[in-house]
Parts: C-alpha cells; structure tokens; sequence
C-alpha cells in the first residue's frame, strides 16, 4: 500500500477541514500524477474537502452511521466513483492489488493503514501553519527518506518500509 501527504513543519496536516496553507499548485499536480487511476482510501473530512476528483475510484471510511448512509451513493460526488468500506473490507478485499491503492488521509486513516503501507511520499510544505490536525507518528517505521522533487522550498520525500 501506498500513501500521499503534505505537512508543514510543525506537522499539521489540517486546519477546520481543509488545508492549513493555501493551495500550492505543484503538490495539488503531484497528487494527481500519483494518483490518478487508482484507488484512494480516505476519512469522511478529507473526503468532504476534496476538489473534483476524477479517473479515480474514493473509499471513504467513516465511523458515524449518518455518514455511512450519505457516502454509500457518491456516484457522481465530486466527480469520483466511490464505495464506502470499513477497515476490514478493505483489508481482506482480495480482488483488490494493495499495492495500487493510496492511503490519502486524515489522521486516523493515516494511523489505521501505517502497518500496511509500503511507500509513503509526504511533501514538506515550507513553514509552520496553524492548525488542528497533525500527521501521526510515522518515520519510526521507515528507512532515511529520499528526496524525489523540489520546487518554491517545498520538498517532497519517499519514506520506503523498513527491511
């Protein structure tokens, strides 16, 4: 499995649903490089904040059962095809390749699918935001990123599973 992020320095990954920072053009075009024509997994917040979104297939977990009722349609929301799933589904879901899905957040999802994720390319968004989310704990589990793009002291970074 795979996932995508960006952070400031401080961490923060979200502020009140959406971004922290305004939107930076390149990493917005670099998520949809990555992504496009693939499966993403993502939180209920995440999902509600996502722009158009297309060539993509969105599940979306969410612990609130009014939630689950709304996202079991999101045919045509946003311009994706999506499924909601709960952690299990997706685990165990064997006509799906893990290795083509991309976790894309929040938080929990981010902690949820740790253990599983292979490949885990976070972009450093340049300074410290304000903000009331922030990405879990992960670099333990990783070898010494790699640095893979650079642009406006942004830099993105490949976190590879631990051997």
């Amino acid at each position: 499995m795979k996932a995508i992020a960006a952070m400031g320095e401080n961490g923060v990954i979200g502020n009140k649903g959406g971004l922290p920072w305004t939107s930076i053009k390149q990493d917005f075009k670099w998520f949809k490089e990555k992504t496009d024509g693939c499966i993403i997994i993502v939180g209920r917040v995440t999902f509600d904040s996502l722009p158009l979104l297309k060539n993509r297939t969105v599940n979306v977990l969410t612990n609130d059962i009014w939630n689950k009722m709304m996202i079991q349609n999101v045919e045509g929301n946003n311009g994706c095809r999506g499924r909601k799933f709960n952690y299990e589904m997706i685990v165990d879901y064997d006509q799906i390749d893990l290795d083509e899905m991309w976790v894309c957040g929040g938080k929990k999802i981010y902690e949820l699918f740790l253990p599983l994720i292979n490949e885990f390319y976070v972009t450093h968004v340049k300074g410290e935001y304000e903000g009331d989310t922030f990405m879990p704990p992960f670099e333990h589990l990783f070898q010494p990123p790699e640095l893979i793009k650079e642009f406006d002291g942004h830099k993105i970074m490949k976190y590879s599973k631990l051997k």
